[in-house]
Formats: C-alpha cells, structure tokens, sequence
C-alpha cells in the first residue's frame, strides 16, 4: 500500500512548493484536489502535467486527481484529457447529493446517465473514474455506490471509514468484500463525536489522536486481504501549519503499516 497526501489543506501554493510539501511529509505521491483556491483550479488543465512534473523531480507520482466534475461538460473533458497525457491513472468525480425533495430513485437515474458519460470520456483517455463514499450523497455506502455504478465494470471506488463516520458507519470488511479489486483508493483521516449546545456532532479531528474509526484493525485487515492501492491521507481540521500536521497523521499511518 502506497501513501499519498491530499494536497487539499495546502491551499493554493504553486506547484514546486506544493511538490516540495508533498515530498517533505514523507509521502510516496499526491492526490491532487482540483478546485478554486487550490494550486490547480478546474479551468487550467495544464496544471495537472506541471504538479505531475515537479513531483517527479522530487521521486513522487501523482497517483490521484480529485475533482468535483459530475458529468463530461467541456471542463471535464480538458481536465481528464490531461491526466491522461500525465500518465494520471484515476480521477474521483464529484459528490451526487442526496436530495429528499428529489427522491433517491430519480436522482439516481440521472447520476447513473452521468457517470456513464464521465466513464466513457474517462476511458478515451486511458484514465478511469472514481467514485468517494461520502456522507450525504447518493453513494455514503458501498452497496449504494455499486447501485450507482451499475453494470460500468471501468468506474473504481474510493472508499472512506472516515467518511462513513459522519453518517453512521459501515463494516470495513463488508465494505472490502462488496468492493474487491475495484477499490483502487482509501481515504485516511479521523473523527469524534463531541457534545456541545446543538446536541452531539462528529468531527474531524487529527488522525494520529485516534478517533471512532478503528484504523489499527483496518490497516493489517487491508494487507491480509491482499490490498494493493493507495491510501490517501486527508488532514480535514483546521492547522495553523498544514505541512506539520500532514507529516504527524502520515508518520502515524506509517506506524500502524508497520
């Protein structure tokens, strides 16, 4: 199991120090967030080949590109187009909210036609899509995130216990056995339920303070049951230094990898 930083608490650095970062937390690669106020911004495609390039030089891939597409607009198109001239193997979409007013039925018949599409563009330019489970979407679980898929055999899952936890909570293993080897990436972080004047709420919270989610039981559960993909370590909570705290929480998985 390879491990990756989500560039995402870095902000908008530019690409040699975001690389610099990346590299200095003791990281194998990137996952890379495409987003306004980030160091890539969903309308400059070509700063996917310039963030693969300077972790490069720095021995490191760019293994993820996290975005928040949710169907093959023209945006999509260029973005995609450029993961895969940057040998940029899987693309997360974006997240199909649950909404009740719509109901799950018909909001899943339009995001299936979606991802169809996204999946399809995907595929022309050698890269697959991802789909993250996440709370309040049509697709927090994995059995919920297989119905989305439907029968594209190409779509991958990006699981998350973290995740979950905001919503309830999943069975690691059962989420394991209903994904098998199209979960090609694990999202790592940690929560706590706090009581404060609202009642309690699930927080995150830093990844080597522990938390709900029992990763020393996932971890070697991963490696018995033979997982190979990444594991993309997410630091959610606010830091004064991002860098330190990605290197705390990533020096802590390590220790759990053993």
């Amino acid at each position: 199991m390879r491990l990756l930083a989500f560039t995402k608490p870095f902000g908008s650095i530019d690409a040699p120090e975001l690389a610099e970062a990346v590299a200095s937390v003791g990281a194998e690669g990137a996952d890379l967030l495409v987003r306004e106020g980030q160091t890539v911004g969903p309308a400059d495609p070509d700063g996917i080949a310039v963030v693969a390039a300077e972790l490069g030089r720095r021995g490191l891939t760019l293994d993820v590109v996290t975005t928040d597409f949710l169907d093959a607009d023209a945006d999509a198109e260029r973005l995609i187009a450029a993961c895969g001239e940057a040998g940029v193997p899987l693309v997360r979409t974006g997240f199909y909210r649950y909404d009740p007013a719509i109901g799950y039925h018909h909001q899943l018949k339009e995001a299936r036609a979606a991802l169809t599409r996204l999946s399809a563009l995907a595929a022309r330019h050698g890269v697959r899509v991802a789909i993250q489970l996440h709370q309040g979407t049509i697709h927090p679980s994995a059995a919920l995130a297989l119905a989305l898929a439907g029968d594209l055999d190409d779509v991958r899952f990006y699981a998350d216990p973290g995740n979950q936890a905001k919503e309830g909570s999943e069975a690691w293993a059962l989420n394991f056995d209903l994904l098998g080897d199209r979960m090609a990436c694990m999202g790592v972080k940690n929560a706590a339920w706090r009581s404060g004047p609202d009642g309690w709420t699930c927080d995150w919270q830093p990844f080597a303070d522990g938390g709900v989610v029992r990763w020393a039981e996932i971890i070697p559960g991963l490696r018995e049951r033979g997982y190979a993909g990444v594991l993309s370590l997410h630091v959610h909570y606010p830091t004064a230094d991002p860098v330190a705290a990605v290197r705390r929480d990533l020096d802590h998985l390590r220790g759990l990898l053993g």
